[in-house]
């Protein structure tokens, strides 16, 4: 897939400003496996916005086109009025789902004018102006985007049928952070809300130390001293697997081996993992975060803070659990 990026800034087309969402789109683009061919940033001129869409659309080098800004209800927000002269079709649910994810933050999302639609085989999404409400809004829809993009190329596949060609997303998150900024905290509530929507929920945590669930004085216990590899320990309720190894498995391992039937797992630690991260940051803990800074880590998909940010990715309040959970659901489940 090829996108291109239309960002409208008055500002920022006359140099007073540097783009800023720009560049936070085309990583997450990267990320999902998308190239971003063009991003030219251009005054709120409605002529010129609808000229620029029209070109991009029918020169035919563009899968997805994202317009960035004027979505809002101030004079020069123009851009939902300036795309629709374009459109051969409008797709409401797409401006649908992205008001309502943003309401989860903010009730301003219900001015939002933002639209979608397609000219040709280009799909085109109005997005906000700014890097967090942008890479929210388009993480909302996103789960829709593939799919719609094979069906304009002519995929005759079914819309009710999985799409055989696309890689499964592993349903897998890491939640990480320094020692002492209440990253189990977090952690517990948005288990909490997920279950709240039925969700089936795994966890995983690491402990760099030595720990048994095995006590002394317990049958179980003195069958793991007497040299069991594997001990399993059954009730009516649950059960309990202590498995010795001289090297701790790899985490996908560990989540293809033991949670096939959860919806989704969610780790406590795992740092130096490759799987997508939501960091948990607290402003008296630390001034700096560990994915972005010295390290530049590919993998962070958002961060909860209890300050404000100038980020690349999605952006929480660290007590925000419900939209945290939200996020969660459409950036893996909604995914299906």
């Amino acid at each position: 897939m090829k996108a291109a990026l239309l960002i409208l800034s008055d500002r920022g087309a006359r140099g007073e400003r540097a783009d800023a969402s720009g560049p936070a789109l085309e990583e997450w683009l990267s990320r999902q496996g998308v190239a971003t061919s063009r991003c030219e940033v251009i005054p709120d001129e409605a002529a010129l916005i609808t000229t620029r869409l029209q070109e991009w659309a029918d020169s035919g080098s563009f899968d997805l086109i994202l317009t960035c800004g004027g979505t809002g209800v101030s004079p020069r927000d123009v851009t939902p009025d300036a795309t629709l002269p374009v459109l051969d079709r409008v797709i409401p649910g797409f401006g649908e789902v992205m008001r309502a994810a943003s309401l989860l933050k903010t009730p301003h999302a219900m001015i939002s004018r933002a639209i979608a639609g397609i000219r040709g085989q280009t799909l085109i999404i109005n997005l906000p102006g700014s890097p967090k409400g942008a890479l929210e809004n388009l993480a909302a829809v996103w789960p829709a985007v593939p799919h719609a993009v094979a069906k304009l190329q002519g995929d005759p596949e079914e819309c009710g049928q999985p799409h055989v060609a696309a890689k499964p997303l592993l349903k897998a998150i890491s939640f990480v952070a320094k020692s002492g900024t209440g990253k189990t905290t977090l952690l517990e509530k948005v288990i909490g809300e997920l279950k709240k929507s039925g969700w089936r929920v795994g966890v995983i945590t690491h402990d760099a130390h030595r720990f048994d669930i095995a006590h002394p004085g317990k049958d179980s216990h003195r069958l793991t001293a007497a040299g069991a590899d594997t001990m399993l320990i059954s009730s009516p309720e649950k059960l309990a697997l202590s498995k010795q190894h001289a090297a701790a498995p790899p985490i996908r391992e560990l989540i293809a081996t033991y949670f096939s039937d959860v919806d989704i797992v969610l780790t406590e630690g795992f740092k130096q993992g490759d799987l997508p991260k939501i960091e948990v940051h607290r402003s008296e803990r630390s001034a700096t975060l560990i994915c972005r800074g010295v390290n530049h880590d590919p993998t962070l998909l958002a961060i909860a803070s209890d300050a404000e940010l100038e980020v690349d990715v999605p952006l929480f309040d660290i007590n925000d659990a419900a939209g945290i959970a939200a996020f969660i659901v459409t950036t893996f489940l909604a995914r299906g």
